[in-house]
C-alpha cells in the first residue's frame, strides 16, 4: 500500500515526539515534519549519528530551532554507524509510529522509494494491538537519551519521565496485547541476525529475497544465508546506477554457490531512486520479513550498526508484496549492471590531537556546562562560541590543560545573546600546532524546556511570513489545496519595516534562505474543492504586485537606509515566489507563465536600480533615493548595499529571469532583449560605484533563486 508519510503525520497531535535517523536535514525537518500535527507543538527530540551530526554543524546546515526548538541528539558506536529510521509522536488522542528506511531527508520522505511500516493506535485506555509495538519503540528511544552524555538526565526528566506519567503504558515492563507475529528488532545492543535466525529455528526456507539499496563489499550475507540453507535460492534486488553492489564478487559467488539471480529494481520516473530495505524469507507456508533500516550489509546484519526494523509474516510472496505500479522488477544479466561508487560508512577515526568537545548546555541559572576532553600537552586552550551565519565569536574563555568537565558562569544579560542557535569549538596548541575540536552545538535548556502548551509551530511559522517572508513558500505547500493557498496569497502582506529591524536580511550579515522547492504537493489534488489555475495564477500576481506597489516602491518613496533590511527580505520573496511558480504545472498548464516572469521581476528590479532609459526619472528605484537622503553619507550607503551583497543579488535576480525566459521561448541567454538589461543592471552597478560581485557570491545567493525553480 502507498503511503504518504506527511499524511500520517496528520493524523494525531502530539504531546511528545521522537526521531532517529543516520541522515539528518534540518531544514527539510523544520519546513516539512515539525509543522505536522503529530510534531507541531510537540516536545521533540532528534537522534542522529554522530559523524552526520557534525557535517551539519561543520556545514552551518542547523535549522532555525536547532536545538532551541527541538533536541538534536548525536548518538556514537564503537563499531559501525547509527543507522535506525524510527517516528514517533503520542498525544492525549492517538499514538503513531513508523519503523522503515526513510531518512529525515527530503529525499526520504518525499523523493525516494521507501519501505516504511506504519503503526497506529488509541493512547487512552481502548488501546489497539499496535500500542505493544509503539511501546517497544518508546523504550528504544528512551535507551538512545541514556546516551546521550549530560544531558540525558534532562531528557530522561523533563521529557521521557513525563511521557510515562502521561501515558504509563508506554514503558509498562510487560505490555499486553501484542499484535500477532510482528516484533520490534534492534541491533543496538545485539546484532540482528542472530535474532532472525533464533525466531526462524529450524524453518525451511526455500527463496531468499535482498531487497537494499547497499551491501558490504564481499557479500558475506549471501554465505550466511546459504551456511544454513543449501538448497535455498537467492535473489538480490537493487537499482543499478544507484546501488553499490560488487559485481565481481557477486558474479563470483553465484558460479561457486549456484542458484543466486540479480533483478533490477527501475523507477519509472526519472530522478526517485529505490531506496527500501528488506530481507523476506520464503517457506512453504509463508514469507517471513525483516524490514525496515538494515542494508544487505555484514555491518547492518551481523555488525556493529544500531539498526531498527520489524520482523513479520505475511502470506504473500515478496513477489506479490513489492509490486508497485511505478517501479519495475526484472532479472538482470550483472554485466549490464552499474554499481554506484559508495562505500559503506563506518565511524569516523579520532582526531589524533585528543582535543575534543562532546557536549555544550545551556542551562536556566545561566550557566554553560562544558563536557570534552582537554590533554595535558595542550596550551593556550580557548572555548569559542559562534552564532548561527556569524564568522566572529560571540564568547571565548581560555581553558587550562588538562580537562574534562567544565562549568562557565554568564554574566548577567549574557544568556540573552543566545538569540538562535550557536556552536562551540576548543582552539590551542598541541605538538606545536595550532588545532581545533570538532564543532558542538549548544543545548538552549531555556527553550528546549519551556513550556508548549500556549503556542504552535505553526503560528511560530506564520508569524516568521508576516515579519519577512521567510518560509511562505513551504507554508502554502502544507496548506490543504489550492483553495486554501489562493486564500493565503490573497490575503497574506508582509509588514513594512523602516525601523532597522528585520528577521533575515536586515541582519548582521546577508542571510541564505531554504532553498526547499518542489513540485505542486500531491495531497492538493485531494485537498482543493474547486480552485483552478486561473485563481491561483490571479492571487500569485496579485501578491507579487501588492509588495511592489505597497511595500518596495513605499520603501523608494521614503528613502530610508533602515529599511534596506525589510526591503530586501520582500524582495527576495517575491522573486522566489514567481520562479517557483513559473517551473510548477497544474495539469499541464504552468501556474506563472513566462510574461508573468520578466514583467514581474523587470518591477522588481526597477523598485531597487530604478527603470531603465528615459523612465529613471520618474522610477529612481531604492539604491538611487537613499543616495538622495543620504547625500552627506554616501560611502555609508555605499557600504550598507555592499554589506548586503546587493550587487550579487541584482545581478542574480537579472540572470534567472534571462533563464526563465531563454528556456520558455527557445531563445539565447546572450540575444539583444538579455545584453540591453545586463547593461542597465551594470550601469547602475557603475553608477552607485558599488564592489563588483565575486563569483562565490554569484553562486552562493543564485542557489537560492535556482533551487527555488
Amino acid at each position: 500500500m502507498r503511503v504518504d508519510f506527511l499524511d500520517f503525520l496528520k493524523k494525531g497531535r502530539g504531546k511528545f515526539a521522537f526521531v532517529a535517523t543516520y541522515e539528518f536535514d534540518p531544514q527539510f525537518f523544520e519546513r516539512r515534519i515539525l509543522c505536522a500535527p503529530a510534531f507541531d507543538g510537540a516536545s521533540v527530540v532528534v537522534f542522529v549519528d554522530e559523524d552526520r551530526y557534525r557535517e551539519i554543524l561543520l556545514a552551518g546546515r542547523q535549522g532555525e530551532g536547532f536545538d532551541r526548538n527541538y533536541f538534536v541528539i548525536p548518538i556514537s558506536r564503537e563499531r559501525g554507524v547509527f543507522h535506525p529510521k524510527l517516528y514517533m509522536s503520542i498525544g492525549d488522542k492517538k499514538a503513531l509510529a513508523s519503523v522503515g528506511s526513510n531518512n529525515c531527508t527530503s529525499a526520504g520522505t518525499g523523493h525516494n522509494f521507501e519501505l516504511v511500516s506504519t503503526l497506529e493506535s488509541s493512547s487512552g485506555e481502548e488501546r489497539g494491538a499496535e500500542a505493544c509495538l509503539i511501546s517497544s519503540i518508546f523504550r528504544q528511544f528512551l535507551q538512545y537519551a541514556r546516551e546521550a552524555g549530560p544531558v540525558s538526565r534532562w531528557l530522561e526528566r523533563e521529557i521521557f519521565d513525563h511521557a510515562v506519567a502521561d501515558y504509563p503504558w508506554l514503558n509498562a515492563a510487560h505490555p499486553t496485547g501484542a499484535a500477532d507475529n510482528i516484533e520490534f528488532l534492534s541491533s543496538h545492543e545485539s546484532p540482528l541476525w542472530p535474532q532472525v535466525v533464533a525466531r526462524l529455528g529450524g524453518t525451511d526456507i526455500r527463496l531468499v529475497t535482498l531487497l537494499s539499496p547497499f551491501f558490504g563489499k564481499d557479500l558475506r550475507i549471501i554465505e550466511r544465508i546459504r551456511a544454513l540453507w543449501p538448497a535455498a535460492a537467492v535473489r538480490i534486488v537493487s537499482q543499478s546506477g544507484y546501488s553499490n553492489l560488487p559485481v565481481e564478487e557477486f558474479v563470483a559467488l553465484r558460479d561457486r554457490l549456484g542458484n543466486i539471480e540479480l533483478f533490477s529494481a527501475s523507477p519509472q520516473k526519472a530522478g526517485r531512486n529505490m531506496h527500501a530495505k528488506a530481507l523476506a524469507l520464503e517457506s512453504a507456508d509463508c514469507t517471513y520479513w525483516l524490514a525496515g533500516s538494515a542494508n544487505m550489509s555484514n555491518a547492518a546484519l551481523a555488525g556493529g550498526n544500531s539498526e531498527a526494523c520489524l520482523w513479520f509474516s505475511t502470506k504473500q510472496t515478496a513477489d506479490e508484496a513489492l509490486q508497485h505500479d511505478e517501479l519495475t522488477f526484472a532479472p538482470l544479466d550483472p554485466e549490464k549492471f552499474t554499481a554506484a561508487a559508495i562505500e559503506e560508512p563506518i565511524p569516523a577515526a579520532e582526531q589524533p590531537h585528543g582535543l575534543k568537545l562532546n557536549s555544550l548546555i545551556l542551562t536556566d541559572e545561566g550557566q554553560l556546562l562544558v563536557s570534552g576532553s582537554v590533554p595535558a600537552k595542550a596550551s593556550d586552550v580557548k572555548l569559542r562560541i559562534f552564532k548561527r551565519h556569524e564568522t566572529l565569536p560571540t564568547f571565548s574563555w581560555k581553558v587550562g590543560a588538562p580537562a574534562t568537565d567544565i562549568t562557565l558562569a554568564l554574566k548577567e544579560g549574557e544568556s540573552a545573546k543566545f538569540d538562535r542557535p550557536a556552536i562551540g569549538q576548543l582552539q590551542g596548541i598541541v605538538d606545536g600546532h595550532e588545532v581545533t575540536s570538532q564543532p558542538c552545538s549548544v543545548k538552549q535548556l531555556p527553550r528546549l524546556l519551556r513550556d508548549r502548551s500556549s503556542g504552535s509551530a505553526a503560528g511560530n511559522r506564520l508569524q516568521r511570513i508576516l515579519e519577512n517572508g521567510d518560509g511562505l513558500i513551504e507554508y502554502v505547500d502544507a496548506l490543504d489545496g489550492i483553495d486554501a493557498a489562493i486564500d493565503f496569497m490573497n490575503n497574506t502582506t508582509i509588514r513594512f519595516r523602516d525601523d532597522g529591524r528585520s528577521g533575515g536580511a536586515g541582519g548582521s550579515v546577508w542571510r541564505a534562505r531554504d532553498p526547499f522547492s518542489g513540485d505542486v504537493p500531491d495531497h492538493w489534488a485531494m485537498g482543493s474543492s474547486g480552485g483552478s489555475v486561473i485563481e491561483l495564477r490571479e492571487a500569485i500576481w496579485d501578491f507579487v504586485q501588492r509588495h511592489i506597489g505597497m511595500r518596495l516602491e513605499r520603501h523608494v518613496g521614503r528613502g530610508n537606509l533602515a529599511g534596506l533590511g525589510n526591503f530586501l527580505d520582500i524582495y527576495r520573496i517575491i522573486c522566489r515566489v514567481l520562479l517557483t511558480w513559473h517551473h510548477r504545472k497544474i495539469g499541464e498548464e504552468a501556474v506563472i507563465p513566462c510574461p508573468f516572469v520578466t514583467t514581474g521581476m523587470q518591477e522588481i528590479l526597477s523598485a531597487l536600480i530604478g527603470a531603465r532609459g528615459g523612465e529613471q526619472a520618474d522610477l529612481p528605484g531604492y539604491g538611487r533615493a537613499l543616495m538622495i537622503s543620504l547625500s552627506a553619507d554616501k560611502d555609508l550607503v555605499r557600504a550598507e548595499l555592499d554589506r548586503h551583497r546587493v550587487a550579487a543579488l541584482v545581478r542574480t535576480t537579472l540572470e534567472e529571469m534571462i533563464r526563465a525566459r531563454a528556456l520558455s521561448l527557445k531563445r539565447s541567454t546572450d540575444d539583444s532583449w538579455s545584453q540591453t538589461r545586463r547593461d542597465w543592471v551594470s550601469d547602475w552597478i557603475g553608477e552607485l560605484q558599488l564592489c563588483l560581485p565575486s563569483e562565490g557570491d554569484l553562486q552562493e545567493i543564485g542557489a537560492e533563486f535556482r533551487l527555488a525553480a
